[in-house]
């Protein structure tokens, strides 16, 4: 009998994930993607591949999504085959250090993303990076499945967005306790962005308050979509299942003008 029960289990299990299809993970961290990885396999049903960037299949179009996650240099090869997927329909998500200083010597990579980094060390919104922060990520669109679809947030904050003049309001959030926060990236494609996310952050000395709308955003990239979030830096950023909640809901989500139906 519980031979039974196992069969017919992992019967069920095959099932959901040829239904749900297959996703990649480009790494070259992977504690925190066996965190996400496991998420998307039990909640998603998704058939979940992972692969150095020196090592991606021949043909990415299978794919149902595919993840990127690199922290060090990433190769103008392996940045050209996903932005190449994403063109001709696919779905790429690029996480946290996927727009970081490292990749503006990558050939193409952040003007396809929309992004410019000005380091300078005078610019008036110099591109910084701070560890060891906790950070508040706050739903900016609240009527959108992305945001929406079973995510569970821990609270309401006043929040002002950046896309100023705008006035305060109360808006749902998760708390991620010390992660890594990026401030100043700048949008270099006007209104293309559907912007989904901001960042609320205090600095621990001074008092002084960021809020951003730059944690989370989606545009269409040829065919498809690319979609870009800042968390991800520390393992616990994916052990939020609000968090992978999001970007489960990514790859269920059936484009529509008002982003409110799924694929379910």
């Amino acid at each position: 009998m519980l031979a039974q029960v196992a069969l017919i289990a992992s019967l069920v299990a095959c099932s959901i994930a040829a239904q749900a299809g297959s996703v990649l993970i480009v790494a070259d961290e992977w504690p925190q993607m066996d965190v996400l990885a496991q998420y998307l396999e039990a909640e998603g049903g998704y058939a979940v591949e992972k692969a150095e960037q020196d090592q991606l299949p021949d043909d990415l179009g299978p794919y149902h999504a595919v993840f990127q996650f690199i922290h060090g240099p990433f190769k103008d090869g392996p940045a050209g085959a996903l932005m190449d997927y994403a063109a001709g329909g696919g779905r790429l998500v690029v996480l946290h250090h996927g727009v970081s200083s490292a990749k503006r010597a990558t050939q193409g990579w952040l003007e396809f993303l929309g992004i410019t980094l000005d380091r300078d060390k005078d610019a008036e919104h110099r591109y910084v990076w701070i560890e060891g922060v906790d950070l508040t990520l706050v739903n900016l669109n609240p009527r959108h499945y992305i945001t929406t679809h079973h995510v569970a947030y821990d609270k309401t904050v006043e929040y002002r967005p950046s896309d100023q003049p705008s006035p305060s309001v109360s808006l749902p959030a998760l708390d991620l306790d010390q992660t890594e926060v990026y401030l100043n990236h700048q949008f270099t494609d006007a209104r293309e962005k559907t912007v989904l996310l901001g960042f609320r952050y205090e600095e621990r000395k001074s008092g002084e308050v960021h809020m951003q709308d730059r944690a989370g955003w989606f545009k269409a990239a040829g065919k498809g979509l690319v979609f870009y979030f800042q968390p991800g830096h520390a393992v616990s950023d994916f052990e939020k299942a609000g968090f992978c909640q999001i970007l489960l809901n990514c790859l269920t989500w059936r484009v529509t003008p008002a982003g409110l139906r799924s694929d379910e």
